[in-house]
């Protein structure tokens, strides 16, 4: 069986998986996010990622061990998402077979995720698992490959470099808040501000980060996010408001930092000796974008552009996400 169909298979077996827990939860989110550097520009650095989800709302009892310690649960609305996601990374030139030492290493990243998210007064607090594994055995070296073959894009020859195989265990932690601001010229404006850490063997960091939205029927929930967020895009403000208007359109804008312990896809492997580079501790992104909503389905379009992560870097990189949901 070829790479990338049992990667597709996974795929199709994750959304099949969610129908066991129709009728004790309620699915609120369905949702498939694709991240490219390639709609303005030619593949480096974040190449590619995909992802595919769901949230579900869930009726929280005092007897129930699926709740955020140390949190005030039983006042709060509660939900809880999964999802599969896929990243690589490459370095700038993809026609080199040879090491090259002063770029950043290829990388391929695959893992489940599953994150417990409670809502009160206008608060969003959410803990976050991903357990997976990068390196060869994430497949993504086939996975690039296989687009690159479709699209004629040149082949990468470099991936015999790539991070080596390594069991990835992480916990994150978010909390958001909602503000709903004055109307600016008549259309709606919602802060979201947010912070929160990372913590585990690909990930170690502590961030801050706001989120802008202005436009016409804002959604109230807790907005769309790129895919190493780590975040859940669309949990609700509300879990019984019922707001599906006909048509909802706004701009978004973003400004995050972060401060950075560790960066496995930078660093290289924790417990073998592979290829890394000399990461910078504290990077600062902005990112701006818009989103379009007809009744239950949504589109958002979000682009993210990053100060150098690394000590050799060349210059500035940026890439796009694009985000389909339905909400139920």
């Amino acid at each position: 069986m070829q790479k990338p169909q049992l990667n597709l298979l996974i795929i199709l077996f994750f959304i099949s998986s969610l129908s066991l827990f129709a009728e004790e939860w309620q699915l609120k989110n369905a949702y498939f996010q694709t991240e490219n550097d390639a709609d303005f520009r030619d593949d480096a650095a974040y190449s590619y990622g995909g992802k595919i989800g769901a949230l579900f709302y869930r009726e929280e009892s005092s007897d129930s061990f699926m709740h955020i310690p140390f949190s005030d649960y039983k006042k709060s609305e509660n939900y809880i998402s999964f999802s599969f996601a896929h990243q690589l990374y490459t370095p700038k030139d993809l026609n080199e077979s040879k090491l090259l030492v002063d770029d950043r290493p290829y990388a391929g990243y695959m893992y489940l995720q599953g994150a417990l998210h409670q809502v009160k007064n206008n608060s969003l607090i959410s803990l976050t698992t991903q357990v997976g594994i990068i390196g060869s055995s994430s497949k993504m070296e086939s996975v690039q490959k296989f687009i690159h073959d479709l699209i004629g894009s040149p082949y990468p020859k470099g991936w015999q470099n790539q991070i080596k195989d390594e069991f990835i265990l992480q916990l994150n932690f978010s909390r958001k808040e909602y503000y709903k601001l004055e109307d600016i010229y008549g259309y709606d404006a919602v802060l979201l501000p947010e912070y929160g850490f990372e913590l585990g063997n690909a990930s170690t960091r502590v961030y801050a980060s706001t989120l802008f939205r202005w436009g016409k029927n804002v959604p109230k929930d807790f907005g769309a996010f790129l895919i190493d967020n780590t975040s859940t895009s669309k949990i609700p403000l509300h879990n019984k408001n019922k707001e599906h208007k006909k048509w909802r359109y706004y701009l978004n804008f973003s400004l995050r930092a972060d401060a950075i312990a560790k960066n496995i896809f930078l660093d290289g492997n924790s417990f073998k000796k592979s290829h890394s580079v000399e990461k910078n501790n504290f990077i600062l992104d902005g990112g701006y974008g818009f989103s379009i909503a007809y009744k239950r389905f949504s589109f958002d379009y979000l682009r993210r552009h990053t100060s150098k992560e690394f000590k050799t870097q060349d210059k500035y990189y940026s890439y796009g996400s694009f985000l389909f949901s339905y909400s139920y």
